[in-house]
């Protein structure tokens, strides 16, 4: 239940601010969650082969195990500035909703553990990246979170050799 979640996820903060490095914690704690979570999806739907294209796996992670964690989907949009940069945006991340940040603390986001879930998918399926979690403000006055995932050289290489 999503009251469940909120608990467990505001005394896992709790813990986390007690330590050093609030964002980098959470993301470390979300990367074996992400690993779980895709063979888990694996094991449930019976899929004996993984996604070898990149696309194809990020609109996987974009839709079905947003909808699987979050109930709805996440927008995928493609990095401006360089070819290995690509984003999940989410206008309601449910890991921001309930979470309340001492103001010593700055500007912390704790999408860095859904970050890690994000990582933690792609370095399962052999698609090593690195994901962060940024908040935007968004032109209607609300803002959103986006993870930014960016790809080692080796899997845009390998891109490049499947699609010519």
């Amino acid at each position: 239940s999503l009251s469940g979640f909120a608990f467990l996820f505001a005394e896992v903060v709790d813990y986390c601010l007690k330590k050093d490095g609030l964002e980098d914690r959470l993301h470390e704690l979300g990367l074996p969650v992400g690993a779980r979570v895709l063979d888990l999806y694996c094991c449930r739907e019976n899929r004996n082969r993984r996604e070898t294209r990149l696309l194809p796996m990020l609109n996987f992670i974009s839709q079905t195990v947003w909808r699987q964690l979050f109930g709805h989907s996440a927008e995928l949009l493609k990095g401006q500035d360089h070819d290995n940069e690509y984003m999940l945006n989410d206008k309601a991340l449910v890991v921001n909703r309930f979470i309340s940040v001492p103001r010593d603390f700055g500007a912390v986001n704790c999408g860095a553990y859904v970050a890690g879930i994000v990582e933690g998918v792609l370095r399962s399926a052999e698609f090593p990246a690195a994901a962060s979690a940024h908040t935007v403000d968004e032109p209607n006055g609300g803002t959103s979170t986006t993870i930014l995932v960016r790809f080692e050289e080796s899997v845009m290489a390998r891109e490049r050799r499947l699609s010519s």
